[in-house]
């Protein structure tokens, strides 16, 4: 049975900004006794939402602090719920209200059973996940309200209906008719910024249907418009998500010193029972050599159970270190780009974070940590045998996205897309990986990463089929 820790001292914690909360505890009301069982969201000494049981009755619990800003963000969810449920729209039951819950303010609903994070992949076709998210936006704005803060976890899936929640950020623009277009169609482009590119484009594709459903005219001038607020609501949701690689955050555990800096993915952190910035290179030389070079070291060692894979950036000698520790190291490179790339969907072994040794400004020896994949590289692999159809695909659906993304990889030889097991490729060696603003040094760039592939390869039939792919579909 679980040990069942205090709740004055969880509450309390949570107040004075305590970035962990211990479940499970009990919270006390007037009428009833909740037993939490799950932290679902914490901002510490702002809001704590918890999932509990109490009689027969599974139940989320919000709280609020009980200062000037927690009574109005308890004002706007009551509000959020009140517009949203007015409007027909599915949401979480609400239970009750309370000023005083241990000294928090204090809203509870029915927990939503069986419910998942709405998403164009799953049971369905994509083309009937896509229509029944457009008709859910459709019917919000049609009613005059919108959500400010939409996102795909906002929006729950239960069998073939969606359920709203978070509903402190549920907004009205007006008391009657329905949401200006202005509004409408920047709430719809930040909802269709929460997919990587390759699924804003089926969204994209149903757009001309909601114009239809609000009755507006639809044409070229329109959609280029639609395009640009995407564009826009991309970029700052892409400008936030790399941001939080660098500060500390749910994601991120950050911190820089006189003598390091370094970010950790804080799952794998959490769960670890070594001091990894300390103890780096113990656990290097007790790992597997996968690659050693002048430039980078590239070790596999078991962490905890967990097979990790570091990357240790050199200093060959005096030159070499006046020349980089001025400059961000490449494993704070290889971290950015390693979370970009999983952001917008291509595939790439899971970061887990990097450190770099410092004496005040001045970098020095620096380690990227990223999940082991058990995969060959491409390059072995094709040398025994062909290409799949699938593979094929993978491989172009990877030069297709760092084309839409104007990303250019810098090294892509094919020993640095892997090939695992059940057949997916990926991607890795991103520290001299760029995004590119200027579409010409773009296109430059990434020109000679096509030839750089194209050159590792002997068979000439295949070389051909590569060729006749990156060339053919993607500019």
């Amino acid at each position: 049975m679980a040990k069942e820790f205090q709740s004055v001292e969880q509450i309390e914690h949570f107040l004075a900004g305590g970035k962990k909360i211990t479940v499970p505890f009990t919270l006390q009301s007037a009428n009833s006794d909740y037993s939490c069982i799950n932290v679902l969201r914490l901002l510490p000494a702002k809001r704590l939402v918890l999932e509990a049981n109490t009689g027969n009755q599974h139940v989320v619990i919000k709280l609020f602090s009980p200062d000037q800003k927690g009574k109005r963000e308890l004002a706007k969810e009551k509000q959020g719920y009140k517009l949203a449920k007015g409007a027909g729209i599915n949401v979480p039951e609400q239970l009750l209200t309370t000023d005083n819950m241990m000294g928090c303010l204090a809203v509870i609903y029915t927990f939503v059973e069986n419910a998942e994070p709405f998403s164009l992949d799953g049971v369905g076709s994509c083309a009937d996940r896509v229509a029944k998210i457009v008709n859910f936006l459709t019917n919000l704005h049609k009613k005059g309200i919108y959500q400010d803060d939409i996102h795909t976890d906002n929006i729950l899936m239960v069998d073939d209906e969606l359920y709203l929640i978070d509903l402190g950020s549920v907004v009205r623009e007006q008391e009657n008719g329905g949401l200006s277009q202005m509004s409408s169609l920047a709430n719809l482009a930040k909802l269709v910024a929460q997919f990587t590119p390759i699924k804003q484009e089926a969204i994209i594709q149903a757009i001309p249907v909601y114009y239809q459903a609000r009755e507006w005219a639809f044409n070229d001038k329109e959609y280029t418009h639609f395009l640009s607020l995407l564009d826009k609501a991309w970029q700052k949701r892409k400008r936030d998500y790399l941001s939080k690689c660098f500060r500390n955050c749910t994601m991120t555990t950050y911190e820089h010193s006189f003598w390091y800096e370094f970010a950790f993915r804080t799952e794998f952190l959490d769960r670890l029972s070594v001091d990894l910035v300390k103890n780096i290179e113990l656990l290097m030389a007790r790992g597997e050599v996968v690659k050693s070079g002048n430039s980078a070291t590239v070790v596999r060692v078991e962490i905890d159970g967990k097979q990790v894979i570091i990357k240790r950036y050199n200093i060959k000698n005096i030159w070499h270190s006046l020349r980089r520790c001025f400059r961000t190291s490449r494993a704070a490179v290889s971290w950015r780009n390693a979370n970009l790339l999983e952001f917008i969907g291509l595939p790439t072994p899971k970061p887990l974070g990097f450190i770099e040794n410092r004496v005040g400004w001045f970098r020095h020896t620096a380690y990227f940590i990223n999940e082991y994949t058990e995969a060959e590289q491409l390059l072995d692999v094709y040398q025994q045998r062909k290409p799949t159809e699938g593979e094929l695909e993978q491989i172009n659906s990877i030069f297709a996205l760092l084309h839409k993304c104007q990303i250019s990889h810098g090294d892509l030889k094919a020993s640095n897309l892997l090939l695992d097991a059940g057949g997916n490729v990926s991607m890795i060696d991103l520290d001299a990986m760029q995004e590119h603003k200027r579409i010409k040094a773009f296109q430059r760039t990434f020109y000679k990463d096509k030839k750089r592939f194209l050159r590792n390869w002997q068979d000439i039939e295949i070389k051909e089929k590569f060729q006749a792919l990156i060339f053919s579909n993607n500019s």
